[in-house]
């Protein structure tokens, strides 16, 4: 087994944290957990399973990666969330790599679960995340959100193998996380000066779900399929939306 770290980062995921460790321990002893202000327990929950917990404030997700990566024992990064589980699959494959490259990222499928289903199809049906890396070569960037690991000339390598996602357990949870997300790219495109144009308004999130359901193929993951292509074309429409208030709004002044 290459000596790796996990990094998890968090907030209010007393429902995950302790499956997510367990999950983790398959692959490494060395587990840094980065809170950001929980108060639902899970930071107790966390205290209990021996790891370190770094409880900070929060200034965004690639901060807190960057964070948990620099206290890692090890030089060889596993970032993951803690609505996300790391599998046998994926240990084995990491296992039989003969030597991994410190110019490198690795990749695997990320396998999600929508409404305890798994989700074949779609665009989450061909889900895949990057985030094996070596910490003196890549880190992570400083967005808001949807946050990207940098460095020098690297290149990515894809393996087999994969982690389970376990991003709604509830419908609520999904709508929850809709405008939540939606707000932070919005906030993100603001910042960079982009505009809410009339396509990006409307055509975007029509071809969204077109390309999802029908060109993806998430109608053949039933309800939830719909379900999924919908909320993807939705968050689409509501994040150019709250740019375009924005937009407006900075016009104004």
């Amino acid at each position: 087994m290459h000596p790796l770290s996990v990094i998890i980062i968090c907030k209010n995921e007393a429902i995950n944290i302790a499956e997510c460790i367990v999950a983790a321990k398959l692959i490494s002893h060395d587990i840094i957990v980065v809170d950001s202000g929980s108060t639902d327990g899970t930071i107790e929950i966390a205290k209990k399973m021996n790891i370190l917990l770094i409880e900070t404030e929060w200034k965004g997700y690639g901060f807190a990666r960057n964070r948990a990566a620099d206290a890692a024992k090890n030089e060889w990064i596993l970032a993951i969330d803690a609505d996300e589980r790391v599998t046998p699959s994926l240990v084995k494959s990491i296992s039989a790599i003969h030597e991994l490259d410190n110019s490198t990222v690795y990749g695997f499928k990320r396998l999600n679960f929508f409404l305890g289903k798994k989700m074949l199809f779609g665009k989450w049906g061909r889900d895949k995340s990057y985030r094996l890396y070596h910490k003196k070569f890549i880190s992570w960037d400083n967005s808001p959100v949807h946050e990207s690991l940098i460095g020098k000339d690297f290149k990515k390598q894809f393996i087999k193998g994969h982690i389970e996602h376990y991003p709604v357990r509830k419908i609520e949870e999904n709508e929850r996380k809709m405008y939540k997300y939606a707000q932070l790219n919005a906030d993100n495109y603001f910042s960079k000066g982009k505009k809410a144009t009339f396509i990006k308004r409307y055509l975007s999130p029509i071809s969204d779900f077109i390309q999802s359901y029908l060109i993806f193929g998430g109608i053949f993951d039933g309800k939830e399929g719909f379900i999924v292509s919908y909320s993807n074309a939705r968050y689409t429409f509501l994040k150019y939306k709250y740019l375009l208030e924005m937009n407006i709004k900075a016009e104004r002044q």
